[in-house]
């Protein structure tokens, strides 16, 4: 039998210098493939440079060349959208639509959509004309007095509103979000419906049970919520007194305490409440640093 062979590959030609006649070295050749590959670098020559001359112009001519070169950003004029693509404002409807005996019922089926007046005039004035412009509220409430049914409308305000502070305890700004009015657009439907006296009530009502509260934990939870205390009025009085229990509780519980970590845990086990809330108490009520010289000095203390 008769064993193939294979015709092996020749040797490639070893690169020599030009100059030298010498073998080049693996980095000098490294350093010629890098340079045939790099980008070409064009270079201005002498021909260029005359080429590039500028050429005497008339004073004219060198603005009119700027204008030329300078680029040119011009909004083209697109055809206006059409079909389904369209965007047309709806036609208003007259004023005295709402004046005549239908239009009580498009009141009637607007004033069950909506929560107060604000939203009710927001909802009409895009779809009616005022009777001398823009619709108004003035002109709203007028139309709604002629079929009778500003009533309606008023009762559905005070029922809302009543329901609004009950759920938010008291906090007229949470009231105000929850109703989707400013804070201004709450005072003056409160006056408008002559509800100040009840609210201030339920307010006050309110005030009462914060301060009152005798839990432990309820109350270092209210500590955290600043914005609902301030909007009752009471954040100073409701801080001030629960700064005076913790100190108390504090007190009591500094012999089985040796830092404030053990301390909070203490107090919490003794009140059942959790020692990060009251850990939190301490430093928001600034009493850390005077418990920690407490139980500083009970440490040092030879009696201890």
């Amino acid at each position: 039998s008769t064993t193939p062979t294979f015709a092996l590959p020749s040797p490639l030609p070893e690169e020599t210098d030009a100059k030298t006649g010498r073998r080049k070295s693996a980095k000098a050749e490294a350093a010629a493939v890098q340079e045939r590959i790099a980008p070409k670098k064009r270079i201005a020559d002498a021909e260029d440079a005359d080429t590039a001359a500028p050429a005497p112009q008339t004073p004219q001519a060198p603005q009119a060349q700027d204008d030329e070169e300078a680029p040119r950003f011009i909004k083209r004029e697109l055809p206006r959208p059409r079909g389904r693509f369209t965007r047309v404002e709806a036609q208003r409807l007259s004023f005295f639509e709402l004046t005549r005996a239908e239009g009580k019922e498009t009141l009637e089926a607007a004033i069950e959509a909506t929560e107060h007046r604000y939203s009710l005039l927001r909802t009409l004035e895009h779809r009616y004309n005022g009777p001398r412009g823009e619709l108004t509220q003035v002109d709203m409430e007028n139309v709604l007095r002629q079929h009778g049914i500003m009533e309606t409308l008023e009762a559905r305000e005070r029922t809302n509103i009543q329901t609004a502070y009950a759920s938010q305890r008291g906090a007229a700004g949470r009231v105000a979000w929850a109703l989707g009015l400013s804070p201004s657009e709450l005072e003056r439907l409160t006056h408008a419906l002559k509800l100040e006296d009840e609210v201030e009530a339920m307010r006050e009502r309110f005030r009462n049970e914060v301060l009152a509260t005798s839990h432990l934990t309820h109350r270092l939870d209210l500590l955290g919520r600043d914005k609902y205390l301030v909007d009752l009025g009471i954040q100073k009085r409701f801080a001030d007194a629960l700064r005076k229990e913790l100190e108390r509780l504090a007190k009591d519980a500094l012999p089985d305490a040796t830092d404030l970590h053990s301390l909070a845990n203490v107090v919490g086990r003794k009140h059942g409440a959790p020692a990060e809330l009251i850990t939190r108490a301490f430093e928001r009520l600034n009493l850390t640093e005077g418990l920690r010289k407490q139980l500083s000095a009970q440490a040092q203390s030879p009696s201890h």
